[in-house]
């Protein structure tokens, strides 16, 4: 118990960093208001030497700047007016999706646990037992990330200190999930019981930038077994 407890609080709070993770979203606008300046003072400097030759070279070397600096504009346009749509967006449906797949966990692990009888999964090894026919390794993973709405959420709780229920809703969804996962994979390689099952975490973050982790990977596993 205390070591499952240490590792959902390690990964709350590797998962609270991902907040830092506007640092991208000020770079791109700091990038394009740059080109334009850039690609504003191209422009005037052509229209200020028209004529000819030197104007038609100084496009030739100006034009492809702006062209992207353009682009980029659009893009950080997008952006700015995106962002904030899809923030609202979760607001209204990112807590209501969470709950969908919790209960969907639920109703499929309530299926499980009443066709077999029992819950076939077992944190024991099984040594007991010496009438085991068959094994093999069974695994099952699933990612799960919190929504920038649950992020908002979780960094205005951390300034005031406390749990961060939010946070560990997600994780135990995606433990439900992973769990429930297993139990399929049994069912679909006809093992009886899954004895010794660990479950792990990892993050997942983007390359060179460890601190911003997007996401939790969890992996459940253990061994599967069929009795004669």
């Amino acid at each position: 118990m205390r070591l499952r407890n240490r590792r959902e609080g390690r990964v709350r709070a590797e998962v609270i960093q991902v907040i830092d993770s506007d640092a991208p979203r000020r770079r791109v606008l700091a990038i394009t208001a740059l080109l334009l300046v850039v690609g504003f003072a191209g422009v005037v400097s052509a229209a200020e030497h028209g004529g000819g030759g030197e104007s038609g070279l100084e496009w030739l070397l100006w034009g492809p700047l702006i062209l992207f600096g353009i682009i980029i504009t659009i893009i950080g346009i997008v952006w700015v007016v995106g962002y904030p749509i899809l923030l609202a967006w979760a607001v209204l449906f990112s807590g209501k999706k969470l709950d969908d797949q919790i209960a969907d966990t639920v109703q499929r692990e309530g299926q499980t646990l009443a066709t077999l009888g029992r819950d076939p999964l077992t944190t024991i090894d099984g040594g007991y037992r010496t009438d085991i026919t068959s094994c093999g390794i069974v695994w099952a993973g699933v990612v799960y990330g919190p929504s920038h709405w649950f992020l908002l959420r979780g960094f205005l709780n951390n300034l005031i200190g406390g749990s961060i229920d939010v946070f560990q809703k997600v994780v135990s969804a995606g433990r439900a999930e992973a769990m429930q996962r297993l139990r399929e994979q049994a069912v679909t390689h006809g093992y009886d019981d899954v004895i010794n099952v660990r479950i792990d975490t990892s993050n997942m973050a983007p390359q060179g930038a460890k601190s911003l982790v997007k996401a939790v990977e969890i992996f459940a596993y253990g061994t599967g077994v069929k009795y004669g």
